[in-house]
This record gives structure tokens, C-alpha cells and sequence, in this order.
């Protein structure tokens, strides 16, 4: 079905929605796109169909009639009645099924039976007056007393057959609305317990990122304090203000990168303090990425594994090189260590498979981590797109 409104179709389209936008512009905008779209349907051509159904039912009905002597007026007028009223009152029942209860059916039920007497007594008379040419009261209420017990009955059930026959469609219809609002309320739940789900894993892989390397200083800073190492104080002042700043930033969902260079900074002390000259490390960010958001601890992960992985392991030690660029396209981070480098068979330890969980859950969720081993060392890279 062609999805074009009619206001842009032919001319009998341009007019029938020119006839039809001040009856849309009442409708409520669910109601109004359900008769827009039934619309389009009908005034395209695979709606010529229905037109020639339509057409075809009203000539039937009205030989139909004639047959059974009805004069022609009346037979088409009837056959029209029928085919114009029915198609209407079922699509009325369809569209506004609310309408359609059985308290509505109650209170309307006489009045429709009325109207329905009316027009058929009035039928009545147009029939008797074609047939013979004048009125002639005593001849017809002869004839209509006669055919009272056959007319009374017809009319009520054909207006009651019609009224309930609209409500069976508003019922359907009332039906597969609810079920559709339950499908709809099923489905907004199961997202929310994913969305919460999936909100819970990342505060797990968050609370996970603390380094392990706190219990290794928290020993070497025990063992400065029994001997009285001078170097005890000032890894003291620098651990705390680490804990304090990276467990804030944990918090969080999202960090700057200057937060994190910040974190990243305090452990670089916190390690230079432990290993003495065996560590060396270089920290260039450049000045237009501060502002770049990324999740906490990544930049932070992929440094700790460095020296954990690559520098501690090295006999003599080595450095470790952060650079930090941005551009139009995003963001990228490299860290490299000229250690140890990665053993044979290595795979993701925890912390680079939390960060690469964290980053299919960032914006865009394009966000890479690759890590490649060097001649002397390991490279990781951690590219975040402008859209992340």
C-alpha cells in the first residue's frame, strides 16, 4: 500500500483529502491514522476492489428486491441503505470499539428500534404509493395491518442484528487492542529489566576495576612504616588521594579525560614509589581531548596492566608511554611499555574484558581496544569515535 498521502495523489484524491481534513483534524491521532490509512487504501487502485464488490452487492440486492416485487425506487433505496449503513456502522464499531458496550447498546437499543420502524413503515408507504399511484389510506393500512406480523418482526431483527453485529466487531476489535497493550506492556518490561540487568553487570565491572595493586602498596607501605622508610608519608598523602579520587570517579558512568589522566597521574606515583628506577613513564595528552568522555578506569586498566604485566615482570624495568589524540573522527589512546611484552597464548585477564564489555555499552558502542605485541614491549589502543 502506497504510503504517499492523498493530498500529493491524483485529482479525485486531492479532493476527497480536501474534502476530509477538517474531519481529521477532530479525530483523535490514533483514530485519525487508522482512517487515513483505511483511506489510502480505498482511493488507490487496489482499493477498486472494495468499489466494485460494492457495486456488485448493490445491484444484486436491488434484482434481488425487484424480484420479490418491490418497486425499483424502493429496492435500490433499500439496497443502498444496506450496503452504505452496514459497511459504515462496522467500521464505526471498528475504529471507536470503545462506543460499543453493552451499557451504550441498552440505553440506544429503543431509540434505533424506533428509527427502525419508522423507516420501515415510511419504506412502507413510498412502496405502496409507487405501486399504485396515490395514496389510498383505507387500502393501505389494510395491507399494513396484514403485513404487520411479517413487518415487525423483520425490521427488529434486521436493527438488532445490525446493532449486534456491530458490537461482536467492537468486541474483536476491543480484544486485539488489549492483547496489543499487553504485548506493548510485556515488552516495555522486558527491556527495563535488561536495561536494569545490563545497568547492574556495569556497576559489577565498574566495582571490579579497582586495582589489585592497592593490597600490594598497602603491604609495601606497612613494611616503609616498621623500618621507618622516609619514603612512607608521601606514598601515604598519594594513596589516599587516589583512593579518594578514583572511587568517585567509579561512581560515575562517565569520566573526562583529564579525570582520568588525573587518576592516572597519582598511580604513576604510587608505582614510581614502589619500583624506584625500574619505572620510568611518559604522559603526553593533548590539551583539546580533556574534555573527551570515555568510561572510568579504562585509560587507568590499560596502565596498570603495562606495568603490572610489562614492567614488573622485566628485569631491568622500562617505560611506559601514554598518548592521548583527538580529531573530528574521535578519540585514540595509546599505551606502550617496552617490558616483557605478551606471553605465548596470552588472553583477556579481567580488566581488558571489562573494558571491552564497557565500551559495547558506551554511546554508539563503536568503541575498539587492540592490543599488539612490539619487538621489545606490548601497544594497546583504545579508539572512541567522535559519535561514542
Amino acid at each position: 500500500m502506497s504510503t504517499r498521502p492523498l493530498s500529493e495523489g491524483n485529482r479525485l484524491q486531492r479532493a476527497y483529502a480536501r474534502w476530509a481534513a477538517p474531519h481529521y483534524a477532530r479525530m483523535a491521532p490514533e483514530m485519525r491514522e487508522q482512517v487515513e490509512l483505511i483511506d489510502r487504501f480505498l482511493y488507490s487502485k487496489r482499493g477498486l476492489g472494495f468499489w466494485l464488490g460494492l457495486a456488485g452487492a448493490l445491484v444484486g440486492t436491488t434484482l434481488g428486491l425487484r424480484q420479490s416485487g418491490m418497486p425499483p425506487l424502493a429496492a435500490l433505496g433499500l439496497a443502498t441503505f444496506i450496503w452504505v449503513a452496514v459497511p459504515i456502522s462496522l467500521l464505526g464499531a471498528w475504529l471507536s470499539p470503545g462506543k460499543y458496550n453493552l451499557t451504550t447498546l441498552r440505553r440506544k437499543l429503543p431509540v434505533i428500534l424506533i428509527l427502525a420502524m419508522a423507516g420501515g413503515l415510511t419504506g412502507f408507504v413510498v412502496g405502496h404509493v409507487v405501486r399504485h399511484g396515490s395514496l389510498d389510506w383505507t387500502r393501505l393500512f389494510d395491507v399494513l395491518w396484514r403485513g404487520l406480523g411479517v413487518l415487525v418482526p423483520a425490521v427488529i431483527g434486521a436493527a438488532a442484528a445490525m446493532l449486534f453485529l456491530g458490537w461482536g466487531v467492537a468486541q474483536t476489535r476491543r480484544q486485539i487492542l488489549e492483547r496489543t497493550v499487553e504485548r506493548e506492556k510485556l515488552a516495555r518490561e522486558r527491556d527495563t529489566a535488561a536495561r536494569h540487568a545490563a545497568e547492574a553487570r556495569l556497576k559489577l565491572l565498574q566495582a571490579q576495576i579497582q586495582p589489585h595493586f592497592i593490597f600490594n602498596t598497602l603491604a609495601a607501605l606497612q613494611h616503609w612504616v616498621d623500618v621507618g622508610d622516609p619514603r612512607a608519608p608521601g606514598l601515604l598523602r598519594t594513596l589516599t588521594a587516589f583512593l579518594r579520587g578514583s572511587t568517585e570517579l567509579l561512581g560515575r558512568d562517565t569520566v573526562t579525560l583529564g579525570e582520568e589522566c588525573e587518576a592516572v597521574g597519582q598511580y604513576l606515583q604510587i608505582m614510581q614509589a614502589r619500583l624506584g628506577d625500574r619505572l620510568c613513564s611518559e604522559v603526553h595528552v593533548d590539551p583539546a581531548c580533556a574534555d573527551r568522555r570515555l568510561p572510568p578506569g579504562l585509560l587507568l586498566t590499560l596502565v596498570e596492566n603495562a606495568i603490572e604485566h610489562g614492567i614488573a615482570p622485566a628485569l631491568d624495568g622500562g617505560t611506559v608511554r601514554v598518548d592521548v589524540r583527538c580529531d573530528a573522527q574521535g578519540t585514540t589512546v595509546t599505551v606502550r611499555d617496552d617490558g616483557a611484552g605478551l606471553a605465548p597464548g596470552w588472553q583477556d585477564g579481567t580488566g581488558l574484558a571489562n573494558c571491552r564489555e564497557r565500551l559495547r555499552h558506551h554511546g554508539s558502542g563503536h568503541g575498539t581496544l587492540t592490543l599488539q605485541a612490539l619487538d621489545r614491549g606490548t601497544e594497546a589502543v583504545l579508539h572512541l569515535p567522535e559519535t561514542a
